[in-house]
Protein backbone atom coordinates (compact mmCIF):
# COMPACT_ATOMS: atom_id res chain seq x y z
CA UNK A 1 0.00 0.00 0.00
CA UNK A 2 2.67 2.54 0.77
CA UNK A 3 3.65 4.12 -2.52
CA UNK A 4 6.22 6.81 -1.73
CA UNK A 5 9.04 7.55 -4.45
CA UNK A 6 12.59 9.33 -4.55
CA UNK A 7 11.05 12.31 -4.67
CA UNK A 8 9.44 12.06 -1.33
CA UNK A 9 12.67 11.29 0.32
CA UNK A 10 13.81 14.18 -1.33
CA UNK A 11 11.33 16.56 0.54
CA UNK A 12 11.65 14.73 3.84
CA UNK A 13 15.61 15.73 3.22
CA UNK A 14 14.67 19.31 2.37
CA UNK A 15 12.12 19.21 5.45
CA UNK A 16 14.77 18.03 7.55
CA UNK A 17 17.35 20.77 6.49
CA UNK A 18 14.10 23.27 7.21
CA UNK A 19 14.03 21.79 10.66
CA UNK A 20 17.39 22.37 11.21
CA UNK A 21 17.46 25.51 9.97
CA UNK A 22 14.74 26.61 11.93
CA UNK A 23 16.08 25.49 15.28
CA UNK A 24 19.57 27.06 14.30
CA UNK A 25 17.83 30.39 14.04
CA UNK A 26 16.20 29.47 17.72
CA UNK A 27 19.46 28.64 19.03
CA UNK A 28 20.74 32.08 18.23
CA UNK A 29 23.33 30.36 15.75
CA UNK A 30 25.53 33.65 14.44
CA UNK A 31 25.57 32.72 10.64
CA UNK A 32 24.89 35.03 7.83
CA UNK A 33 21.65 33.50 6.46
CA UNK A 34 20.10 32.15 9.34
CA UNK A 35 20.59 35.18 12.52
CA UNK A 36 17.71 37.21 11.30
CA UNK A 37 13.76 36.65 10.73
CA UNK A 38 14.11 37.97 6.88
CA UNK A 39 17.00 35.36 6.29
CA UNK A 40 15.33 32.73 7.81
CA UNK A 41 11.64 33.19 5.82
CA UNK A 42 13.53 33.60 2.85
CA UNK A 43 15.33 30.18 3.55
CA UNK A 44 12.18 28.23 4.43
CA UNK A 45 10.57 29.69 1.39
CA UNK A 46 13.02 28.80 -1.37
CA UNK A 47 13.66 25.71 0.31
CA UNK A 48 9.57 24.92 0.52
CA UNK A 49 9.07 25.80 -3.20
CA UNK A 50 12.06 23.72 -3.75
CA UNK A 51 11.22 20.78 -1.76
CA UNK A 52 7.16 21.31 -2.57
CA UNK A 53 6.54 22.73 -5.79
CA UNK A 54 9.47 21.35 -7.75
CA UNK A 55 8.97 17.64 -6.62
CA UNK A 56 5.23 17.96 -6.92
CA UNK A 57 2.73 15.38 -8.57
CA UNK A 58 0.21 17.38 -8.69
CA UNK A 59 -0.61 15.48 -12.19
CA UNK A 60 -1.84 12.52 -10.66
CA UNK A 61 -4.13 14.24 -8.42
CA UNK A 62 -6.01 15.17 -11.80
CA UNK A 63 -5.57 11.87 -13.80
CA UNK A 64 -7.56 9.87 -11.04
CA UNK A 65 -10.63 9.55 -9.71
CA UNK A 66 -11.08 12.12 -7.31
CA UNK A 67 -12.18 10.09 -4.06
CA UNK A 68 -13.39 12.19 -0.93
CA UNK A 69 -10.21 11.49 0.53
CA UNK A 70 -8.01 12.99 -2.10
CA UNK A 71 -10.35 15.89 -1.92
CA UNK A 72 -10.16 16.37 1.93
CA UNK A 73 -6.00 16.29 1.50
CA UNK A 74 -6.31 18.53 -1.56
CA UNK A 75 -8.51 20.97 0.56
CA UNK A 76 -5.59 20.88 3.98
CA UNK A 77 -2.43 20.96 1.85
CA UNK A 78 -4.23 24.15 -0.06
CA UNK A 79 -4.98 26.09 3.20
CA UNK A 80 -1.51 24.80 4.46
CA UNK A 81 0.11 26.20 1.32
CA UNK A 82 -1.96 29.66 1.50
CA UNK A 83 -1.04 30.00 5.31
CA UNK A 84 2.57 29.11 4.36
CA UNK A 85 2.71 31.79 1.64
CA UNK A 86 0.89 34.73 3.93
CA UNK A 87 2.97 34.14 6.78
CA UNK A 88 6.13 34.20 4.37
CA UNK A 89 4.97 37.36 3.27
CA UNK A 90 4.77 38.97 6.69
CA UNK A 91 7.79 37.30 7.86
CA UNK A 92 9.45 38.90 5.38
CA UNK A 93 7.93 42.52 5.71
CA UNK A 94 7.11 42.75 8.83
CA UNK A 95 10.25 40.53 10.39
CA UNK A 96 8.09 39.00 12.45
CA UNK A 97 9.08 36.05 14.70
CA UNK A 98 5.30 35.07 15.10
CA UNK A 99 4.93 34.82 10.99
CA UNK A 100 8.18 32.74 10.95
CA UNK A 101 7.14 30.11 13.63
CA UNK A 102 3.57 29.72 11.15
CA UNK A 103 5.57 29.92 7.83
CA UNK A 104 7.59 26.87 9.76
CA UNK A 105 4.59 25.14 11.63
CA UNK A 106 2.75 25.50 7.94
CA UNK A 107 5.75 24.32 6.13
CA UNK A 108 6.28 21.35 8.11
CA UNK A 109 2.91 20.27 8.00
CA UNK A 110 2.34 20.33 4.82
CA UNK A 111 5.58 18.28 4.10
CA UNK A 112 3.46 15.68 6.70
CA UNK A 113 0.11 15.55 4.92
CA UNK A 114 1.87 15.15 1.33
CA UNK A 115 3.67 12.37 2.54
CA UNK A 116 0.80 10.76 4.31
CA UNK A 117 -1.09 10.98 0.96
CA UNK A 118 1.59 9.80 -1.13
CA UNK A 119 2.05 6.90 1.41
CA UNK A 120 -1.70 5.88 1.60
CA UNK A 121 -2.47 6.32 -2.03
CA UNK A 122 -3.84 3.20 -3.80
CA UNK A 123 -1.62 1.58 -6.37
CA UNK A 124 -1.58 2.71 -10.44
CA UNK A 125 -3.52 0.19 -12.04
CA UNK A 126 -1.79 -1.11 -14.71
CA UNK A 127 -2.43 -0.34 -18.02
CA UNK A 128 -4.45 -3.16 -19.93
CA UNK A 129 -5.76 -3.75 -23.62
CA UNK A 130 -4.58 -3.81 -27.03
CA UNK A 131 -5.02 0.12 -27.66
CA UNK A 132 -2.52 0.52 -25.04
CA UNK A 133 0.08 -1.66 -26.59
CA UNK A 134 -0.81 0.25 -29.72
CA UNK A 135 0.41 3.41 -28.19
CA UNK A 136 3.33 1.68 -26.46
CA UNK A 137 4.76 -0.80 -28.80
CA UNK A 138 2.89 0.21 -32.33
CA UNK A 139 6.09 -2.54 -34.40
CA UNK A 140 4.72 -5.32 -32.08
CA UNK A 141 1.07 -4.40 -32.57
CA UNK A 142 1.07 -4.03 -36.50
CA UNK A 143 2.79 -7.91 -36.17
CA UNK A 144 0.15 -9.40 -34.50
Amino acid sequence: MMRLTWKDAVATVVAGVIVAVYVAFLQGVDMAIISSVRGVATTILVLGFVGGCALSSADELYAGRRTPMTQLFTAVASLLGVTALVAGIIALAAESEVALAVLFAATIALWFVSTLRHALRAPAAAPAGRDVHEVIEPERTARE
